[in-house]
């Protein structure tokens, strides 16, 4: 938001602090929990879920980042609104699990309180003399939308989720709008914070890939699923020599350019927008070589290619087991049993087809696929 520092006015090397790699730790909660409905046989629903909750947690830090990187990561303010976000962020993860629906008051209140702590830092740098920054870009950036995520754990159902997109739009809006934004505002940023704050980020994921293959393999110690785990690994691995041989040293060249030539827009999506594809990538990878690993064995029709891959959508409407004429359950598809989501106690499905939780905010909750 601003661009006068404390500390010399041109970009100077920094590195992460302790407390940002403490501050990370909630994130391995974050990207451990949401990567858990991604397990299994995820459909659409499931995908969109991950998306919807992950956006608000991956923005909050990604700002916080920004907001460390200018203020300078020695700066005792900086320092203290970090490990006072935490534990808005831990709320956040904790209610992930059912983030829209029961839980879904203490997911906006969690990111409320993130909003709210940046607010305190941002809003007394305008209010001190000379400041550059204008006193209402931290209140429409930060305050406005804390007060909108605030106010939404008070409302019930579809109205709650607008607010959520308000809140979060008047965020990317304002973060594109440079009006209150000096010149040297990008032209002061770090390169090398930024780039090792992402990476160390990148290692958060890339560890719960890890995580997931051999936890996985704990529970499942057999043979198939040590040659599939041994497999999933030299996926991670790959992503990783990808990531850490080239991708930072190009993001660093690139930002560096971008810098130099004024290319603030270039920045901005860079450090905002790109990591986040790249983070729900890994996450989306690593669920899946968890499921590889525990069920190696599972035939896989390729008729069914196109099907399973986009997730499995209601055939037929489901019916409660307590209205079924018979409790014949789920049968095997294609053969052997059900997927491990798959629950014939609550539903019954017809022949050949399987049936498996649908996303929580649909109705009914099982669908036949």
């Amino acid at each position: 938001m601003d661009t006068q520092r404390e500390a010399p006015q041109e970009p100077q090397e920094q590195r992460a602090g302790w407390y940002e790699l403490f501050f990370d730790l909630v994130f391995v909660v974050m990207v451990s929990v949401l990567a858990t409905d991604l397990h299994g046989d995820p459909g659409p629903g499931d995908f969109g879920t991950f998306l919807v909750l992950f956006f608000p947690a991956w923005w909050a830090w990604a700002n916080l980042m920004v907001t460390v990187d200018v203020f300078g990561p020695e700066n005792p303010h900086a320092q203290a609104v970090l490990l006072g976000a935490m534990p808005g962020l831990g709320l956040m993860a904790a209610a992930a699990p059912d983030g829209l629906g029961s839980r879904a008051w203490a997911y906006a209140l969690g990111a409320a309180w993130v909003r709210l702590a940046a607010f305190v830092l941002w809003y007394r740098r305008a209010r001190l003399p000379g400041s550059r920054l204008p006193a209402w870009r931290p209140l429409l950036y930060c305050l406005l939308p804390a007060v909108l995520w605030g106010v939404s754990a008070a409302v019930p159902g579809p109205g709650r989720f607008v607010l959520w997109g308000v809140a979060m739009a008047t965020e990317v809006v304002l973060l594109a709008v440079r009006r209150g934004m000096d010149t040297g505002f990008y032209d002061r940023l770090s390169v090398e914070h930024l780039v090792e704050r992402i990476s160390l980020f990148v290692v958060i994921v890339l560890g719960e890939s890890v995580f997931t293959v051999v936890a996985t393999f704990a529970g499942h110690f057999t043979g198939p699923s040590g040659a599939a785990a041994l497999l999933g690994f030299v996926v991670v691995a790959e992503l990783a020599v990808i990531f850490f041989l080239w991708g930072t040293e190009g993001a660093a060249r690139g930002l560096t350019r971008a810098q130099l030539g004024g290319s603030t827009r270039a920045i901005r999506d860079t450090v905002m927008y790109l990591p986040f594809v790249l983070v729900s990538g890994i996450t989306v990878i690593a669920a899946a070589l968890g499921t590889a690993v525990g069920d190696p064995d599972h035939p896989f029709r390729p008729a069914a290619a196109g099907r399973c891959a986009a997730g499995c959508w209601p055939s037929t409407p489901p019916t409660p087991r307590s209205r079924c004429a018979t409790a014949t359950g789920c049968a095997p598809w294609p053969s052997g049993t059900c997927p491990a989501r798959c629950s014939p106690s609550a539903c019954c499905c017809p022949p050949r087809s399987c049936c498996r939780p649908g996303p929580r905010w649909a109705a009914p909750r099982c669908w036949c696929c």
